[in-house]
């Protein structure tokens, strides 16, 4: 995956970095830097199955949806499609990955050693940016907004070059509170994601 060395659109505030890039191992929020929309692709993999969906960028981050429902394709070569056919230009990073199952696996046993902080905040992230603009307040929502300081723990401990002075890097004692915490957060938020996909199962191939 393409590195995202950015600031993080943190709760309600948007920071302005110089760089512009897609989805990928850093896992921060990106913040949009031209007036282009960008489209990404993604994988999903989740309760064994893997899902292609449409990641973009813009004032508001989202998946790409039709008629509301999340688009999911059973390939990257059918959403290739998707995309052409509708005037999307992909940007050409290497699909980012987002392993659902993984993750439910740790918060079925979490523990400190095994947070994967790179991988958890772009989860974090992705629910987010899953949820439908207009939708009403759900159990993730609420977690996601009383765990700000959780996620910015999190953040600062991807160490991102931009933000990182040399020799001011930042690794997290985890507490239980917080390790049994982000486990709820993300537990919660592969719950919002399993929902957000079961709408669009009427979609490219996943029936």
């Amino acid at each position: 995956m393409v590195s995202r060395h950015l600031v993080p659109l943190i709760g309600r505030e948007k920071w302005l970095t110089s760089q512009c890039t897609g989805p990928g191992t850093a896992g921060v929020r990106r913040t949009r830097c031209g007036l282009a929309t960008e489209y990404f692709a993604c994988l999903f993999k989740l309760g064994n199955v893997e899902y292609y969906v449409i990641w973009y960028s813009d004032d508001r981050d989202g998946l790409v949806r039709e008629d509301g429902r999340v688009l999911t394709f059973p390939s990257l070569e059918e959403l290739h499609t998707y995309a052409i056919q509708h005037e999307l230009k992909l940007k050409p990073e290497e699909t980012a990955g987002y392993d659902w199952d993984a993750i439910e696996r740790w918060c079925n046993e979490p523990t400190a050693t095994g947070i994967a902080v790179g991988p958890f905040l772009n989860a974090w992230n992705m629910v987010l940016d899953a949820l439908p603009a207009h939708e009403g307040p759900s159990l993730f929502s609420h977690a996601d907004g009383r765990n700000g300081d959780l996620y910015r723990r999190l953040f600062r401990a991807n160490n991102l070059p931009a933000m990182t002075p040399s020799g001011a890097e930042y690794y997290p004692v985890w507490t239980r509170t917080e390790v049994d915490a982000l486990a709820q957060v993300l537990r919660l938020g592969i719950v919002e994601v399993r929902h957000q996909l079961e709408g669009g199962m009427n979609g490219r191939g996943h029936r």
